[in-house]
């Protein structure tokens, strides 16, 4: 059963590869495109501003993710601080310190003498270079702290950019939403209110059967006017003239008859 059900898969993974890149796969792809801006469409407003109102809500977990994060970042920049300004202090003893015994070295003229402790030149020259090397190793360590302190700081700055600009944004879409909720309020009164109502409502519908039957006794009316016009017949003609005027054919004078004209032929003239 699972040899099957891989081999069902990879059939299908070859066929959907396949007719990817074909004029049948780009029509698919139109077709679950406009599928799904028809399903948009007909979404009705008040579940939009509800699905957005759940959004909204969501955005707490967002915020309280850079909350976390940023509570991190502003334990970590004040410990590495901590740090810094400690190891700074000292590098500023230690600083001291040597050049004191650089001085002390000048100065001398068979021995130096480093607090209780008495040394020739060359020994408090050697250990002046090794002091002098150690505080040179500790200041790059020290700078590159400071250097990374830099940019937590920077991270946790924008943190709080960040912090601020999303709980604003919050508030404006929160209030954005409430106006659009109200502006659809103000509408469906305004369809309410309207002989044209243009929601799916069923006031609406019933606004709309009222139409149609309207029109239908409108039609009704008109067909009523019409039928005498069809059913009825037309009523005779009146005839103004008097019975004389009617019989004055019958006894106008006969036409005399017209003989017929006979066309001779010219004589030609005889030959001689």
């Amino acid at each position: 059963m699972l040899k099957k059900m891989i081999v069902l898969a990879v059939i299908g993974f070859v066929a959907v590869t396949a007719i990817g890149g074909t004029k049948l796969g780009s029509y698919i792809r139109s077709e679950i495109r406009a599928a799904r801006e028809r399903c948009e469409e007909n979404i009705p407003p008040e579940k939009e501003i509800a699905r957005l109102r759940n959004e909204v809500k969501l955005l707490d977990k967002d915020i309280m993710a850079v909350v976390n994060q940023l509570a991190k970042e502003r334990v970590a920049v004040n410990q590495l601080k901590e740090q810094v300004d400690d190891l700074a202090a000292k590098q500023e003893q230690d600083k001291a310190l040597l050049t004191t015994r650089a001085e002390a070295i000048r100065k001398a003229e068979g021995q130096v003498t480093f607090g209780t402790r008495t040394l020739s030149i060359d020994e408090a020259k050697a250990e002046l270079d090794a002091g002098v090397k150690r505080w040179t190793t500790t200041q790059k360590s020290l700078d590159g702290m400071q250097t990374t302190l830099a940019s937590r700081i920077k991270v946790r700055d924008s943190l709080e950019k960040q912090l601020e600009t999303m709980k604003t944004q919050k508030t404006e879409l929160a209030a954005a939403i409430d106006q659009m909720e109200a502006e659809l309020a103000a509408l469906k009164l305004q369809q309410m209110e309207s002989k044209y109502q243009t929601d799916d409502t069923r006031m609406a519908k019933i606004k709309e059967d009222l139409r149609k039957l309207k029109t239908k006794v409108e039609v009704e009316r008109e067909k009523l006017k019409l039928m005498p016009v069809v059913l009825d017949p037309p009523a005779p003609a009146t005839n103004g003239k008097s019975v004389d005027d009617i019989v004055a054919p019958l006894n106008a004078p006969a036409k005399p008859a017209t003989k017929p004209e006979t066309k001779t032929a010219d004589k030609m003239p005889l030959a001689d």
